[in-house]
């Protein structure tokens, strides 16, 4: 069985990690334990046979932990969303720079699209793209556009 990646980008968690977005009721995130748990999940990545970019921690942005969100990747093409929510808008120009290392094909989402990726799903050769309060119908249709232009 072939491993269908071999390289991941992550962010360690800064001093601003607990003033994140979040819906849910589960109190203060702990910053040490915050820590420890990234520090575990990327030596996994690691023991997966992954080569891993560590990213800074960058406290002006407390959820940019959460690299996935800025990016939509495929094998021929990378995809910088652009987060709906305002607190994230300028965590895509890290990822951008670290994508550049791998991707010489790199598209954007442009106002007034917005896309998170956490609403993207694939599945096999498919995307499914979710409409949220943080991906607006214009971001969803500028994402299918560029997929559809890379296969």
């Amino acid at each position: 069985m072939t491993m269908p990646f071999t390289k991941a980008i992550t962010r360690k968690p800064g001093a601003s990690f607990a003033g994140g977005i979040t819906t849910a009721n589960l109190g203060q995130p702990q910053l040490d334990l915050t820590l420890e748990q990234h520090a575990a999940y990327c030596r996994a990545l690691q023991h997966c046979g992954l080569q891993v970019t560590m990213l800074e921690a960058d406290s002006r942005f407390p959820d940019s932990t959460f690299v996935e969100d800025t990016a939509v990747l495929t094998p021929q093409l990378a995809i910088i969303t652009r987060p709906g929510a305002d607190s994230r808008k300028g965590e895509t120009q890290a990822i951008r720079t670290a994508l550049e290392l791998h991707y010489t094909h790199i598209r954007s989402i442009e106002a007034p699209g917005t896309v998170d990726g956490g609403d993207i799903c694939q599945a096999g050769d498919h995307f499914f793209i979710g409409v949220s309060a943080r991906t607006n119908p214009q971001g969803a249709h500028q994402l299918a556009e560029h997929l559809q232009a890379a296969c």
